[in-house]
C-alpha cells in the first residue's frame, strides 16, 4: 500500500484535559509491501526502500508449562492445543487438531498427537519431537499411526508466533515434497500437583474460546481451568470516550506469549505530537478475574527523522505507568471475552475502557462482515454424520449469504448475535431455506473477528476474510522450520 503519512497536533496529553487533535499537514507518502506473514519492506518519505521483519518475543524454552512454578501452576502436566491445515498443490484440504506434550520419561523430547477434528473413522498419528539446534523449532518425525489418515505424514517441523503457528511437513507417500503448515493455538495449559484436582493447582494461557475454559478433560480433571490469562489480539486499539471522529489518541497492542508491549500516538502539554513505549508481563488472574499489567511508558528523542540518516534515540522521560486491564467475561451477559476488551488507565489518569480498533464492523443491515472462508462440520443424515467440509461465503443477497454457486446459504436468526447464522446445504442452488428436499446438511457458523477458531461447535476454522485474504501467517522464511533433504 502506499498512503499519505499524516501528522496531528493539539490533542490530550497525559493527564490533561479531554480534548481534540487536529490535522498538521502530511510527511509524504508512505509505502509498505509485504513478501510473507512476518517480512516485508517500508519506504518512508525522502528514504529508500527498507527492509522490515516482525518483532518477535521468542517463547521460553523449555516451554513454560514443562517448568516447575507456582506462579503460574506449572510442572507435572501440561501441553499446547492447536489446529493444522495445509493445502497440497492438488488442492486437496487437510487440518488436523494437534496437541504437544512434554515426555515426563525423556528429557528434552516432546510428544505430538494429530487427530481428525470430527467423529470419522479414527485415524491419529503420533510423533517424538526435539527442539532444533539453534531455532526456537521442533522437529517431529513418525513413531505411530492408528488407521488410515488421509494424509500420512513422515515428518514435521513447526513454531510459534504468539497465536500462529507455521511449519514444513514431510508426506509419507513422497518424502521429497514440502507442504506448508499453518496453524493457529487455542491453549496451553498446565498442572503442577499430583492429582491435579485443585484450582490453585491448574492454569492456562488461552488464545480462544477454548474447551479448556469449560471442563475439557485434560491433566487427569474436568472442571475447567482456574487460572486463566486471556491473550488479547495484537493490533491498534481506542479508547472509547475519544472515539469522536476527531484525531486522539492510539493505544497499540502487541502481546507474545506472556508478554504485552505498548505503545500509545499521544501529545505532550505544547500540543506537539509524540509517542510512548513500554513492555510489561501480563500477569494471569486467580480464578476468572481480570489480567492485567503495568507497562512504564517512556519518551524518546533525537531518533531518526523522515530522510535523514540513520541516528540512535534516546530515553528522555519517564511519564509513569500505563495499567492494563483484560476480562475474562464481559459485559451485562457475562460472555466469554472477545479478545478485544479492556481498558487502560494511563499515567495521570482514570481507567477508561479500550476497545480493539475494527476496520469493518457489523452493520444494521446486511451480512457482509460473514463473508469469508470456513472449516465447519455438518449435521447430516448420511455417514459420517458430522463430516468436515470448506464453504467459501462469497455473496449477499437480501437476507441471505451464500456460497458461489447458492447450494449453501445462511441467514440470521438471533440480530442480538452479529457474528452468528444459520447455513443450510442443498443440492439445488437457491432453494427454500426450509426445504427439507434436496436438503444435504445444517450448520452453524459463530466467529470471533479476532480469532482463527470458531465460537460455535460446528465451527472448526476460520482461514480467509471477506476479500479472500488468507488470515495466517503463510510460508514463512526463518531458521529452523525447512526440513532437510536427507
Amino acid at each position: 500500500m502506499t498512503v499519505p503519512l499524516l501528522r496531528f497536533k493539539n490533542g490530550p496529553y497525559f493527564g490533561g484535559p479531554a480534548r481534540e487533535g487536529v490535522e498538521d499537514g502530511s510527511a509524504g507518502h508512505v509505502t509498505v509491501r509485504f513478501t510473507d506473514g512476518l517480512h516485508g519492506s517500508v519506504q518512508f518519505p525522502g528514504e529508500e526502500e527498507t527492509p522490515i521483519s516482525r518483532f518477535l518475543v521468542n517463547e521460553g524454552q523449555p516451554f513454560w508449562w514443562t517448568q516447575v512454578s507456582d506462579t503460574p501452576p506449572s510442572g507435572k502436566e501440561g501441553g499446547q492445543i492447536m489446529r493444522w491445515t495445509t493445502t497440497p498443490q492438488d488442492g486437496a484440504r487437510y487440518t488436523w487438531s494437534a496437541e504437544l506434550k512434554a515426555d515426563a520419561q525423556r528429557d528434552g523430547v516432546y510428544t505430538l498427537a494429530l487427530a481428525s477434528p470430527v467423529n470419522r473413522p479414527v485415524n491419529r498419528q503420533a510423533f517424538d519431537c526435539r527442539e532444533v539446534t539453534g531455532a526456537p523449532a521442533l522437529d517431529c518425525s513418525v513413531t505411530s499411526t492408528t488407521g488410515v489418515p488421509a494424509l500420512d505424514i513422515q515428518r514435521i517441523r513447526f513454531r510459534s508466533f504468539g497465536p500462529d503457528v507455521v511449519g514444513e511437513i514431510q508426506p509419507a507417500g513422497d518424502r521429497t515434497q514440502r507442504l506448508m503448515l499453518n496453524g493457529w493455538t487455542e491453549a496451553t495449559y498446565s498442572c503442577n500437583g499430583a492429582r491435579c484436582d485443585s484450582a490453585e493447582l491448574r492454569s492456562s494461557r488461552i488464545y480462544a474460546d477454548s474447551d479448556i475454559l469449560y471442563g475439557a478433560c485434560i491433566t487427569g480433571y474436568c472442571g475447567g481451568y482456574d487460572n486463566i490469562t486471556v491473550l488479547p489480539t495484537s493490533g491498534a486499539w481506542m479508547i472509547d470516550e475519544e472515539r469522536t471522529g476527531k484525531p486522539g489518541r492510539g493505544v497499540f497492542l502487541d502481546v507474545q506469549d506472556n508478554t504485552i508491549i505498548v505503545q500509545t500516538s499521544d501529545y505532550l502539554d505544547n500540543g506537539a505530537a509524540t509517542f510512548h513505549l513500554g513492555a510489561a508481563p501480563l500477569n494471569y488472574g486467580l480464578g476468572w478475574t481480570d489480567m492485567t499489567a503495568s507497562a512504564p511508558m517512556l519518551r524518546f528523542a533525537d531518533g531518526r527523522y523522515f530522510g535523514g540518516s540513520a541516528q540512535t534515540g534516546t530515553e528522555v522521560a519517564n511519564a509513569g505507568a500505563a495499567a492494563l486491564s483484560f476480562p475474562v467475561q464481559f459485559g451485562e451477559r457475562k460472555t466469554l471475552t472477545d479478545f478485544a476488551t479492556g481498558s487502560v488507565a494511563l499515567p495521570g489518569e482514570a481507567p477508561k475502557a479500550l476497545r480493539r480498533l475494527q476496520f469493518a464492523p457489523p452493520r444494521d443491515t446486511g451480512l457482509e462482515h460473514m463473508l469469508g472462508e470456513y472449516l465447519v462440520t455438518w449435521e447430516t443424515t448420511g455417514t459420517p454424520y458430522y463430516p468436515e467440509g470448506w464453504i467459501q461465503l462469497s455473496r449477499v443477497e437480501g437476507d441471505r449469504v451464500k456460497n458461489q454457486d447458492g447450494t449453501v446459504q445462511c441467514l440470521q436468526r438471533d440480530k442480538s448475535k452479529p457474528y452468528s447464522i444459520s447455513c443450510a446445504w442443498n443440492e439445488k442452488p437457491d432453494a427454500p431455506f426450509d426445504a427439507f428436499t434436496g436438503l444435504i446438511g445444517r450448520t452453524e457458523i459463530g466467529i470471533n473477528p479476532f480469532s482463527h477458531r470458531g465460537t460455535q461447535l460446528h465451527t472448526l476454522l476460520y482461514t480467509r476474510d471477506r476479500e479472500g485474504n488468507w488470515l495466517g501467517l503463510g510460508k514463512v522464511n526463518v531458521p529452523g522450520l525447512s526440513i532437510p533433504e536427507d
